[in-house]
């Protein structure tokens, strides 16, 4: 087990992360870790995660996390109680931490030897322990105070490491570096005197003397001081050309830096192929592309070839081969473009590819040109490998390619790619099945010296030397236990031999080779191969496929298990996936046993209702449809609680999604649209606004081919909400205005005052309050009508932001005041901190700046407690609009940029607007209009985009109101 707390706080066991559910757990693992073997006392734990405001059963609530925790890690023992606290057994290599000091350790040991190398060679090391910011992911208290300590470790490190590169002589490669920290912490003299040292000794005299100047000029503008004695003596030795300059081995004397931000570098290539054998020419010519046109910005390369002919394993081992050559590390996409999959499309790869780059999913743009643009941004500086499987087309991969960098992108595709050339120089290696003598060797590594080497060359033959086949055929040797000749034997009877001899077609040759492992199982293994070829999905749960199979969880489990081992199918955490030629072969024999249709409805069945039974713990306030389609025999999955629902909806997204749009296009539209309804408010809590947009447009085609206008009117609510996500009002409103029209023909109240309520949110969103009031009230009275408390209770909290809107803060207050208290009675922390907004907003209109400041630090906590970045940036600006009504302008700046990093980091524009008008009223108000004309500018293009009233009418207010303030200056 491994613990890890130099970036996100996480747990290791068995080559996979042990899922960490909160902040305080997190915090807790983490300062057991810091304080590793030694007792931690009580009042320490309970400040560690609650601060001030701990729980009256303090004490209990400590006992219980320390419960939870015991149970994640393998050994209860690890963590051993006495009378004074707690402490945690790890031992020297079991933290990333402990490692970290003994590398420190190791490297100074090096350097009193006077071992540079060595001494260097363990600091980048341990640096490379860094993911991020240390503790990221504990209570933010906590991270501020434990590891600002470790940042300090870092940086110390990070100096030395410097220092020692400086002394080699690697002057050269460090100015880049060394340019990115004195950017970014610019009044730290020991980056900006090792940087003038480095261009110095690269020759670069001058630039070396202009970053004396501008150390200069920053510490004069920011500090009103000069740069230290040691910083002038360094500007007079280089102005001279001391000749001592040029001494290596004489360390920079190193004064307090700042580290530079973690370097994730992303490790992504599939696992080596094993027993690799052959294709020497093609990796020749691999390695010839990859030292050719040093000069040229951009490598592109595509191995192109039949399917199973292995391009997928030569891509793979040369970049393990090479990886050396990438030091920022290497990316992977499958592009699925041969694969009953669907192809991954250019918005899905790229935000794959920016995830694989550390960028956060809250920071991807929506719009796929725009995740193009950050991801060309991302790579520009970088020497990576980039390895895009399965390319179906050149205008599938185009969008991928960097703009220019270093790196070089490897593709490989059963197509020749040959008009991505028409556009990009690309250098096409195109593979063939292997020679005779290669897959004789692959059989004799894959088997052993002892086979019979006639039999070995036949065996070669008969499997057309495709790699994949010859696997296959292997394989079935080590199963059966028996000598190649015996299997030799076996292909030459019946159609086998035919089949194999047909090398020009790879599918046949798959086929044939794969029939000889499925011929050799029981039925019962027969039939989950075929069931298991049908799901649509990435992969299939062990619980999705006992339903398909219409069998018990662990005759399932058996199942598989006798799959895995004649190597037709990889099971991993109770998931099952295939090689997407084998997935073919497979849903070919279930083709011919006709058992697509039936499978598929008990999947469906099965994924619908578990999917419901999951949605009642995480909406238990919302009226969950009950699916109409029929559920699965045995059942469907049970949960405890809210988080093992949670997580069987998480692990399940992809698969939903799948589910949805492939049932929408063959012919089981109720499916489809029933399970896009039931989940769509598990689309919105995890922000998956793409996906949600692609299956409610989906479930949309398919309830209107079955004419249900009911279910129409149902989608076209969940399809306005997730339009609304991306700012698109006026889509919303004509989604619910035509799902009012289907409610009233249809009869259904329920439907009809849902819908009205979301007409009325829609008016109030898109500025026309008084129609807003309106619709919401007709909608509050449907809601009383059909004795519905939850719909009338958010009717009631419309009232109250329109009522705000319109000045009528009183009367806001009232309706606010019951929203609020039912949400805090439910425990509904998401839409409390919403409704505090609004509240707050009421009390500032009425002059309670007091009452108002305790709304929004209440809503501030929630965010924070509930990790949403978005409420956050909106409860930080709030505080900053009071805090600046008081005359505090220095707190509310501070609050209100807090509140602009969080904002550039959320989906949708309409947070970031708020912020910057927020912004561009507080620069007024104390007089820096040239600012205030800035953050008014930027608000007001935004507001124009999304077409926002409010933002819209504040953005030119304020930039009017800035204008004619220059004017009178003027």
């Amino acid at each position: 087990m491994e613990f890890r707390v130099l970036g996100p706080v996480e747990i290791w066991r068995d080559g996979g992360a042990v899922p960490i559910v909160g902040e305080k757990q997190r915090t807790l693992i983490a300062l057991l870790v810091l304080r590793a073997n030694h007792v931690v006392p009580h009042d320490h734990l309970l400040e560690a995660l609650w601060g001030d405001d701990r729980p009256a059963a303090g004490r209990r609530a400590l006992h219980n996390h320390l419960w939870s925790l015991r149970r994640l890690l393998t050994n209860e023992g690890e963590i051993s109680t006495s009378s004074g606290g707690y402490s945690l057994r790890v031992s020297a290599t079991a933290s990333d931490l402990a490692v970290f000091h003994a590398e420190v350790a190791a490297a100074n040991a090096a350097r009193a030897a006077n071992d540079l190398p060595r001494a260097a060679e363990r600091l980048h090391a341990a640096l490379d322990l860094w993911r991020g910011p240390a503790l990221t992911g504990t209570r933010p208290e906590f991270q501020t105070t434990e590891g600002h300590a470790l940042e300090e470790l870092r940086f110390a490190a990070l100096t030395d490491r410097i220092e020692a590169d400086l002394a080699l002589g690697r002057h050269a490669e460090l100015i880049g570096e060394l340019r990115q920290l004195t950017s970014t912490a610019p009044l730290r003299e020991r980056f900006r005197s090792q940087l003038m040292v480095a261009l110095y000794r690269d020759g670069r005299r001058a630039d070396a003397l202009e970053q004396y100047r501008l150390a200069r000029q920053c510490f004069r503008d920011e500090l009103g001081l000069e740069p230290s004695d040691e910083l002038q003596r360094l500007h007079q030795a280089i102005l001279s050309a001391d000749p001592d300059l040029f001494r290596l081995n004489d360390p920079v004397r190193p004064v307090e830096a700042r580290p530079p931000r973690p370097k994730l570098v992303p490790r992504q290539l599939p696992a080596d192929v094993a027993r690799f054998t052959g294709r020497d020419e093609h990796l020749d010519t691999l390695n010839a592309l990859l030292i050719a046109n040093p000069a040229k910005a951009l490598v592109i390369s595509a191995i192109a070839g039949a399917g199973g002919v292995g391009k997928t394993a030569l891509a793979t081992h040369w970049g393990h081969l090479r990886a050396d050559q990438f030091p920022d590390g290497q990316l992977y996409v499958n592009l699925h473009g041969y694969s009953r999959n669907a192809p991954v499309t250019a918005a899905q790869a790229l935000r794959q590819l920016l995830r694989g780059l550390g960028i956060p999913l809250e920071e991807i743009p929506h719009e796929t040109d725009e995740r193009a643009a950050m991801y060309r941004s991302a790579v520009a500086d970088k020497r990576m490998l980039i390895v895009l499987d399965n390319a179906a087309t050149a205008e599938q991969v185009r969008p991928l390619l960097p703009g220019s960098s270093a790196s070089r992108v490897l593709i490989t595709s059963r197509d020749s790619l040959r008009s991505l050339a028409v556009t990009h120089e690309v250098d096409i290696v195109q593979l063939d099945v292997l020679s005779p003598e290669e897959a004789q060797a692959l059989l004799f590594a894959l088997l052993s010296d002892e086979q019979d080497k006639e039999s070995i060359g036949e065996l070669a033959a008969l499997c057309g030397y495709l790699p994949l086949a010859l696997r296959l055929a292997a394989a079935q040797v080590h199963g059966e236990r028996e000598p190649a000749a015996d299997l030799v034997a076996r292909l030459r009877e019946g159609s086998r031999l035919r089949t194999l001899d047909l090398v020009e077609d790879p599918h046949i040759g798959v086929r044939s080779a794969f029939a000889l492992s499925y011929q050799t199982l029981p039925e019962l293994a027969r039939l989950t191969f075929r069931i298991a070829s049908l799901h649509p999905g990435r992969d299939v749960s062990l619980g999705a496929l006992a339903a398909m199979l219409g069998e018990s969880l662990e005759t399932t489990r058996q199942a598989v298990d006798m799959l895995v081992r004649a190597h037709l199918a990889h099971s991993s955490n109770q998931r099952v996936t295939m090689h997407d030629l084998i997935r073919e072969y497979a849903r070919e024999l279930a083709d011919t046993e006709g058992e697509r249709r039936e499978a598929w409805t008990r999947l469906l069945g099965w994924h619908t209702h578990t999917a419901r039974a999951a949605m009642t713990y995480v909406d238990p306030d919302g009226r969950l449809m009950h699916p109409s389609v029929p559920g699965p025999a045995g059942g469907v999955q049970e949960f405890a609680d809210q988080e093992s629902a949670q997580a069987w909806l998480n692990s399940e997204f992809h698969n939903t999604v799948a589910l949805i749009t492939h049932a929408a296009s063959n012919g089981l539209p109720i499916h489809s649209w029933e399970l896009a309804y039931i989940t769509a408010y598990h689309f919105y809590l995890t922000r998956r606004i793409d996906d949600w947009i692609i299956v409610q447009r989906a479930a949309l085609e398919a309830v209107r081919q079955v004419g249900d206008l009911n279910g129409e009117a149902k989608i076209l609510t969940t399809l306005g909400h997730a339009l609304i996500e991306v700012d698109l009002y006026g889509e919303f409103l004509i989604c619910q205005r035509r799902a009012v029209e289907l409610a009233v023909a249809t009869k259904d109240k329920r439907m009809h005052a849902e819908a009205q309520y979301y007409v009325a949110f829609g008016l109030f969103r898109t500025g026309g309050l008084g129609n807003a009031l309106d619709a919401n009230a007709q909608a509050r009275d449907l809601y009383r009508e059909i004795d519905d408390w939850p719909g009338e209770l958010a009717a009631i909290y419309l009232a109250g932001q329109i009522n705000v809107k319109l000045g009528r803060m009183q009367r806001a207050l009232e309706d606010l005041d019951v929203a609020l208290a039912y949400c805090q009675e439910r425990g509904r922390r998401h839409d409390e901190a919403d409704i505090l907004f609004y509240v707050g907003m009421a009390n500032v209109g009425l002059g309670h700046l007091t009452s108002a400041l305790e709304n929004f630090a209440l809503a501030l906590r929630i965010a924070r407690e509930l990790e949403d970045r978005t409420l956050e940036a909106q409860a930080l600006c709030h505080l900053g609009e009071v805090e600046l009504r008081q005359g505090r302008f220095p707190e509310a700046l501070r609050l209100q940029e807090e509140a602009f990093d969080l904002a550039q980091q959320v989906p949708g524009r309409l947070t970031e607007c708020r912020v910057r008008n927020g912004l561009g009223r507080t620069y007024a108000v104390y007089g820096d209009h040239s600012k205030a004309r800035e953050f008014f500018g930027a608000a007001l293009e935004i507001a124009e985009k999304i077409n926002d009233p409010y933002e819209l009418a504040a953005a030119r207010s304020g930039l009017a109101q800035a204008l004619a303030e220059r004017e009178l200056q003027a």
